[in-house]
């Protein structure tokens, strides 16, 4: 008799099946009422231990014994012609099929009846404690399949591997916001916790999100040890862990099978399309996106510490995103970030006209390039729709914006909304600025932008709405200058007190924003510098000083005066983008003449863009200057 045989006439295949379906079934069972009771995590995991023991003893077991009408026996003592094997055979084939018609019945019931209740309870949960609940017009919740990515932690002291476990947190992430029906949220809101030992049910709190994924990193020589763990936020709960031993150039394939495995936890199909694209949207060469992760904190220190020269501290961030470039040439978040220090050039006062016309020829490489690497089609559209602004080339224009504004997704846009809203796209601009605080919540950068645009069309009510939203996300969020402004549209505004304006890092908003409240009380440009407080010059990031004299003659009534600086503003690389700024700043329409602006008037007639532009924000009458 052969083997297989021998298998079968002990009954040691019947009792795997049976076994493995039954095994099956627990597990589920478990897995809907081990929550329930708050059971912890290791529970299940022993559970599972214990059946996976189980199922080689019963194996063992049915191959050694055999059931008489005696009881028990060991096979090798039972005589061919009293062995009941058949009939125990027969047996086992109905319990078989019993257990499998109830395996079958609790599939049916998880997917139709137990799934949509808990993903539909996630979504209360989520309204219940995110901050989206406050006001009625508040950002909507999220679903069940929404997910934030941690910074993953570093397990060694080399400041290598902190940049290493960053940016394989940034490619998860990257990964992930390519499946479809997916809520991922951003970077800027996720890498707020780096560092701080919060428990996770109070960060999807925060963010508004199901699920939270985690983990820590280790490497040591060319390998790497990388833990992962996906934690539903409503319970502390554990849906899915697992620990990879690899070397550092299989980094992709485990972002990837991250990626894969936090998918089926939250019941999310992939097919091969969308696996292939998620496998596009990652960086193969671990230094490549080393140096990324350098450079990128090497950009957030020229934005954010006021003792960095902005335009000093991103040339090395630069630097770094050129060594990526080097070894990934398709990084798309290189390119995008490498723009930044072009279009700040062609912005500061203190650059010579050739280091402008060098800043926009590199800014318009380099955006092509990211259009061309771009990892969706939203990313695309708005780097091919900032190319345009920053290239003086305006044919079209206002299709691609229409084209950029239309596509869905995460991304926010960069300079398109100052640009965008002095034309008269502020209302297609919201509900794209919308999306993107919802995505990334915790992302000052969007909120602001969201109340810039409301101001461009003068709807003080919304900017108090937008800011309101964004202290549920942030409750120690300071009084904002938008808000002033928005308060003396709205006759709110103590006009006896000097008003504290926040410069926002960004002090040519601040003093236009400032100068616009000081406007609505009545009051000359003398009054308004003691009324308002300082608005200093010094030591701030963006020197846009053009622009900011531009608005303050346009508002004082002073036309050849804004006319003289709109004229030099419109001689510099990319002056079009600049005085379009320029005209959401003021929010007074047209606050220069065209004649003034030659090759603004050019930009103008070839794009079809209407001018002038609306009058946002009323002015009263001119007070006498007190003496």
């Amino acid at each position: 008799m052969t083997f297989l045989a021998e298998l079968r006439r002990r009954n040691v295949i019947r009792m795997a099946g049976l076994y493995l379906v039954g095994a099956w079934l627990i597990v589920q069972v478990a897995a809907t009422l081990l929550p329930v009771f708050e059971a912890p995590a290791w529970v299940m995991k022993a559970l599972v231990a214990l059946l996976a023991i189980g199922f080689f003893a019963a194996l063992v077991f049915a191959w050694i014994f055999e059931l008489t009408p005696e009881g028990l026996k060991r096979d090798a003592d039972v005589a061919p012609e009293r062995s009941i094997a058949p009939q125990t055979a027969r047996r086992m084939d109905r319990m078989l099929l019993v257990v499998m018609a109830l395996a079958l019945g609790y599939f049916a019931f998880d997917k139709f009846v137990l799934a949509p209740r808990r993903e539909a309870a996630a979504v209360v949960v989520a309204a219940a404690t995110s901050p989206a609940k406050a006001p009625a017009d508040a950002a909507p919740a999220v679903n069940g399949k929404s997910i934030a990515v941690l910074p993953f932690a570093s397990m060694s002291s080399e400041l290598d591997n902190e940049f290493f476990a960053d940016g394989l947190s940034e490619e998860i992430l990257n990964s992930l916001a390519r499946i479809d029906g997916m809520l991922v949220v951003g970077r800027t809101s996720s890498f707020q916790f780096k560092g701080k030992n919060e428990d996770l049910r109070t960060i999807g709190r925060q963010l508004g999100v199901a699920s939270v994924l985690e983990g820590s990193v280790r490497r040591g020589g060319d390998r790497a040890r990388i833990t992962a763990q996906l934690v539903r936020t409503s319970d502390g709960y554990h849906l899915w862990s697992q620990t990879y031993d690899r070397t550092l150039q299989d980094t992709l394939a485990v972002q990837l099978d991250i990626a894969e495995n936090v998918a089926a936890a939250l019941n999310v199909l992939l097919d091969d399309k969308q696996r292939e694209t998620m496998r596009e949207a990652g960086v193969g060469d671990v230094e490549a996106f080393i140096h990324y992760q350098k450079g990128w904190k090497l950009y957030l220190d020229a934005h954010g510490k006021p003792e960095i020269d902005l335009l000093e501290g991103l040339r090395p961030a630069n630097a770094e995103f050129d060594r990526a470039i080097a070894l990934e040439p398709n990084y798309a978040m290189a390119h995008y970030a490498k723009a930044d220090l072009y279009e700040h050039t062609l912005i500061d006062d203190r650059t010579t006209q050739a280091e402008r016309l060098e800043a926009q020829r590199a800014v318009l490489q380099t955006l092509a390039r990211a259009a061309e690497t771009g990892p969706n089609a939203q990313q695309r559209e708005f780097a091919l729709a900032e190319r345009q602004m920053l290239g003086d080339d305006w044919r079209g224009i206002g299709d691609r914006l229409s084209s950029a504004l239309a596509q869905s997704g995460c991304n926010a846009p960069n300079w398109m909304p100052v640009f965008a809203s002095a034309f008269g796209y502020a209302e297609s601009l919201e509900p794209v600025l919308e999306r993107a605080t919802v995505c990334d919540p915790l992302n000052s950068i969007n909120w602001n932008t969201r109340a810039w645009v409301a101001r461009a069309v003068g709807n003080a009510e919304r900017i108090q709405s937008i800011h309101a939203q964004w202290r549920t996300y942030t409750p120690t969020l300071p009084r904002r200058s938008q808000e002033h402004l928005a308060d003396a549209m709205l006759g709110q505004l103590d006009h006896t007190q000097p008003q504290p304006i926040s410069t926002q890092n960004w002090t040519a908003d601040a003093s236009g924003i400032a100068l616009q409240i000081a406007r609505l009380g009545g009051k000359d440009l003398a009054q308004a510098r003691g009324w308002i407080g300082p608005v200093s010059r010094e030591g701030n990031k963006v020197r846009a000083w053009a622009m900011v004299d531009l608005v303050e003659a346009a508002l004082f009534g002073d036309r050849a005066e804004a006319n003289r600086h709109a004229a030099m503003l419109d001689a510099r690389p990319a002056g079009g983008l600049l005085l379009a700024i320029a005209v959401t700043y003021c929010g007074c329409g047209a606050p220069f003449d065209l004649d003034a602006t030659p090759n603004f008037k050019t930009r103008l007639a070839e794009s079809g863009l209407p001018w002038p532009p609306a009058v946002a924000i009323r002015y009263p009458p001119l007070k006498e200057a007190a003496p």
